[in-house]
């Protein structure tokens, strides 16, 4: 079942296949036709072969009997038997019924003709040509004319080996049909492909567009069809129009985001000074002061990864190119943000500590793996720990952020990555959707590489793969 719904789908489901399928249904309809029509022809050719010349020796056998006295028997039965050889045969059929039949009618493979070419005629129609079978071999019979006596002349002749010669001619014939068929169908193939090809170019185009991409997107005008031609030109300009959106988007919000740095770093400081210089504050006035505070300092990350991410866009994200000891970055993080999540981070790391130095950005990589904790932290309950481990691989240095949490849909996972994308099972969690985008964009501007594995209900693993300095 799922081998035919494969095929009626490959067939029917696309462009390529309904012309395939057209052509095929079309060159298989002329090609039957003309087959058709070849076999009614030929068969037509022969029987007006056989007639015309059973006729022209119907006419010789009838004039040499007109020649002679008909009542002398013995001199008619030699004129018949003249006439009549293995594929020709001719008798009289006398007014009171009798039958004159020459020696060659008298074989095994003759018996029936005689009673089976008159009982075809029984109105004795002068000049009708019928065709019979006897013994497996075709004959053709006309009863030609009267004779001066007043006899039917009826005459036979044997046209098997005349078919025999048409059905060898018709056998070459399908072959040659056939092998013009197959060349057809392959010719029909390669034209519909050739011709389809500029469709399938821009559908694999359009699967493969992304924003970076916009600009090299464009296909050349095809000189096929003018259909074509038009559709590649309108997808041209509407890559050209995106290209320009896009451009005018990541200057909006390159500006916006600048714009902004500057007013909440004013009121961040402004909060801090408020809740340091009165301590004796109200506890509900000091926890709303707590609230924007935390705000601010969520709107200030998102201001940050917007910059990060036009930075990288327009080419202007510069990271440095340092020794990085992992040994001390890690302490810092369980040492600060274990606390200030109130949860345990587990850290585990190998003896030779002194050798995990890898190569990046410490400011950079002390941003990717804070993210990643904290995306663990949002996403894990409060009782289950968050667990970093270090190693050194064959393939460099490998950091790992294991969390207990939610995890992650397997159809969600191919794109956890993307900007603004946001698993389907985060729907009761707040978050932007651009911090696992700006993750694996700092990663790999150190040369490095970010991976996840991940099970819904048992929670998460980031794996980093770090250049070893």
């Amino acid at each position: 079942m799922h081998r035919s719904r494969f095929w009626k789908h490959r067939l029917t489901g696309s462009m390529l296949g309904q012309l395939q399928l057209a052509t095929y249904a079309a060159v298989l309809l002329g090609f039957t036709a003309a087959t058709s029509a070849g076999l009614w022809l030929s068969e037509r050719t022969r029987l007006q072969m056989g007639e015309a010349e059973l006729r022209a020796v119907s006419d010789l056998a009838a004039k040499h009997l007109m020649d002679i006295e008909t009542e002398d028997a013995d001199e008619v039965l030699r004129e018949l038997n003249y006439h009549s050889n293995s594929l020709i045969q001719h008798w009289l059929e006398k007014a009171d019924g009798t039958l004159v039949v020459p020696k060659s009618l008298r074989r095994p493979s003759l018996h029936g003709l005689v009673q089976s070419s008159m009982a075809t005629n029984l109105p004795r129609t002068p000049g009708k040509a019928n065709m019979i079978e006897v013994r497996g071999r075709d004959h053709l019979t006309i009863v030609d004319r009267k004779i001066d006596s007043g006899d039917w002349l009826w005459s036979s002749m044997e046209i098997t080996e005349l078919g025999q010669s048409q059905t060898e001619f018709l056998g070459w014939m399908i072959v040659i049909w056939g092998c013009c068929l197959a060349g057809s169908l392959m010719l029909g193939t390669l034209l519909v492909r050739r011709i389809t090809k500029p469709l399938q170019d821009l559908s694999d185009r359009s699967a493969e567009l992304t924003a970076e991409g916009l600009k090299t997107a464009a296909l050349p005008v095809p000189r096929g069809p003018i259909e074509l031609a038009r559709l590649t030109r309108t997808y041209n300009d509407l890559i050209e129009r995106l290209a320009w959106s896009w451009s005018q988007q990541r200057q909006f919000v390159s500006a916006v985001s600048h714009e902004l740095q500057s007013p909440l770093i004013l009121v961040s400081g402004s909060l801090k000074r408020v809740m340091r210089k009165a301590p004796d504050l109200d506890p509900a006035l000091k926890q709303c002061l707590q609230d924007a505070q935390d705000e601010t300092a969520e709107m200030q990350q998102l201001l940050n990864d917007l910059l990060d991410l036009s930075r990288s866009d327009s080419g202007r994200l510069q990271l440095k190119e340092e020794a990085v000891p992992l040994q001390p970055l890690l302490d810092t993080i369980v040492r600060v943000q274990g606390p200030a999540y109130g949860r345990f981070l587990e850290l585990t790391r190998p003896d030779d500590e002194c050798s995990l130095v890898a190569l990046g950005d410490a400011s950079r990589l002390h941003q990717v793996l804070v993210n990643l904790v904290e995306n663990a932290h949002k996403y894990s309950p409060p009782d289950q720990p968050i667990q970093l481990t270090v190693a050194r691989v064959a393939e460099g240095l490998e950091v790992e952020v294991i969390d207990h949490g939610i995890g992650i849909p397997s159809t969600d996972q191919p794109h956890i990555f993307e900007r603004f994308h946001r698993g389907s099972n985060t729907g009761g969690y707040s978050g932007s959707g651009l911090g696992l985008s700006v993750v694996k964009l700092l990663v790999e501007a150190m040369g490095g590489s970010i991976t996840v594995a991940s099970e819904p209900g048992m929670g998460s693993r980031f794996r980093i793969l770090l250049q070893s300095a």
